[in-house]
């Protein structure tokens, strides 16, 4: 019926949209190229080959097709990261902030294999729901008395640390990491700490003398462990600025962990800062992991302390981790007068509530972290009301974190994570699309 040389532009025409499809399709499974602006705005799409008449201006096509020239002394920095990533980036701006469209999300986030971006979407549902089950099932956490607890943070609440994949007491990891041999050198030292320990605390000048100097004298590294169990905790603050001391002059590993619980822990600032200045004097490389994990600390104030150590010894291994722990969320056990309202932060970070008014330098101290084990309000003319013990939880932005990255990288994105993250992709990016700027 039609001429013959018709057929092949109608079969053409026939596999163009199915050419459109493909093309769509393998765009979709591809990577993104996003140029972050100095001016505070960002340009996606896919970076052109330079021509060599284009001096240190970038080309990138955008995702609509147009082609944008961009002046490298304009440019911060460059990254490459999927499409699927852009594609929720402009989801999570345009749904509603509802428990249902976060959910929804979260479930075309999965779907994606976009786990972070799920966990976030998760978090939010907390933010609007904290009770929600499902939500909290999935990002493993377990109901314990009234409690939501990560695996993790219900296990060292019991006392176990994680060794090798499985849960251990902090005995149990001590004996896996010591053979037989070396037990037995511990065990000498610990009776000849406590008798010197033991002659500093009498009422004899020279026996106190005596104690001093053998303490003092103590460089053999197998005296480590019986010198942070009996000196570690004393209620003496010169005994543990003793330790530190001590521990400074013995060789080796054993001292690291010590040290770092005690530029962690101890509440005197004195002694903290000499066991971190301690350490900032040694190979601090396994002495790292330690405030790494203090960043993850159910207290800020910890977390803060952790933030000030990594400013000191941290190098650029621990940038992630930093990240992470720019903003970080904490629970605190409230005792309040019993009500039927709830009782949460309010949208501009104070507490709020239709039922429960906290004193105002209750609060305040809330909001500062003075109160990591909780605070008790009692009611102040009504002592025959019940009260109920309630969670509250804050973010906390740490200054001390923020400046520990702003130290080690020398850049600074304030306590914005998305754009840290963005930048220290850049920097990972094998291809080198980093922006050589004066």
């Amino acid at each position: 019926m039609f001429p013959e040389h018709f057929l092949p532009s109608s079969r053409l025409a026939l596999s163009v949209p199915l050419l459109f499809t493909l093309i769509l399709s393998q765009q979709k499974s591809g990577h993104c190229d996003l140029i972050k602006l100095k001016a505070g705005g960002e340009i996606r799409g896919k970076l052109q080959k330079l021509p060599s008449e284009s001096g240190e201006a970038r080309i990138i096509e955008t995702l609509t097709g147009g082609k944008i020239t961009v002046d490298a002394q304009q440019i911060e920095f460059i990254t490459n990261r999927p499409l699927s990533v852009e594609e929720y980036e402009s989801r999570s701006k345009s749904i509603a902030d509802t428990v249902d469209a976060h959910l929804e999300l979260a479930n075309w986030c999965s779907e994606n294999h976009l786990i972070s971006q799920r966990h976030a979407e998760l978090e939010k549902v907390l933010l609007l729901e904290p009770d929600h089950a499902k939500a909290r099932a999935a990002l493993g956490y377990t109901n314990r008395d009234g409690e939501w607890m990560t695996r993790d943070e219900l296990m060292r609440k019991n006392g176990y640390i994680k060794y090798k994949g499985r849960y251990v007491s902090t005995a149990e990891l001590e004996l896996l990491e010591k053979n037989e041999a070396d037990l037995a050198e511990e065990r000498k030292w610990f009776k000849k700490v406590k008798l010197w320990l033991s002659l500093m605390n009498s009422n004899n000048a020279q026996l106190q003398q005596e104690g001093l100097k053998n303490i003092q004298s103590i460089n053999d590294p197998f005296a480590v462990s019986a010198l942070a169990r009996l000196m570690g905790k004393h209620e003496n603050y010169l005994i543990r600025s003793l330790l530190v001391t001590t521990l400074s002059q013995i060789t080796g590993d054993k001292p690291l962990r010590p040290l770092a619980e005690l530029a962690l822990s101890d509440p005197v600032q004195e002694i903290r800062e000499s066991a971190l200045q301690a350490l900032s004097r040694r190979d601090v490389s396994q002495a790292i992991v330690y405030f790494i994990e203090a960043l993850k600390n159910r207290s800020n104030l910890i977390v803060q302390r952790a933030g000030k150590g990594l400013e000191l010894i941290g190098d650029k291994s621990v940038v992630p981790e930093l990240i992470s722990a720019l903003v970080t969320t904490h629970t605190y056990r409230v005792r309040v007068p019993d009500t039927t309202t709830t009782y949460s932060f309010g949208t501009n970070g104070t507490f709020g509530n239709t039922g429960v008014v906290l004193p105002p330098d209750i609060e305040a101290g809330l909001l500062a972290g003075r109160y990591p084990n909780g605070v008790i309000v009692l009611p102040s003319q009504q002592p025959k009301i019940p009260m109920r013990t309630i969670s509250v939880k804050h973010n906390h932005q740490n200054e001390a974190v923020l400046s520990a990255l702003q130290e080690i990288t020398q850049q600074n994105f304030g306590y914005n994570q998305r754009l840290w993250q963005l930048w220290w992709s850049s920097t990972q990016n094998k291809a080198g699309i980093i922006p050589v700027v004066q």
